[in-house]
């Protein structure tokens, strides 16, 4: 699975101190999709155990591009 950023999203995950790996930790239990434009959120946890909610839309072959991160 590889994960992109948006331009938005990137600036989201540093300002919660969020890495990539985090993300992939979140997005692992998601249900398998289909390419879709639609956003969808997931919520999950972080390595250090925060909890976050993730916005993302998937792209072609696996592609998961990040929109905005949320530290609730």
């Amino acid at each position: 699975m590889k994960i992109t950023p948006i331009r938005h999203g990137h600036r989201r995950m540093h300002e919660r101190r969020v890495t990539v790996a985090d993300i992939r930790n979140v997005l692992n239990g998601r249900p398998p999709m289909h390419p879709s434009p639609n956003k969808r959120v997931h919520t999950g946890w972080a390595l250090d155990g925060r909890r976050l909610e993730v916005m993302y839309t998937e792209a072609k072959a696996g592609e998961v591009r990040v929109v905005s991160v949320v530290t609730p």
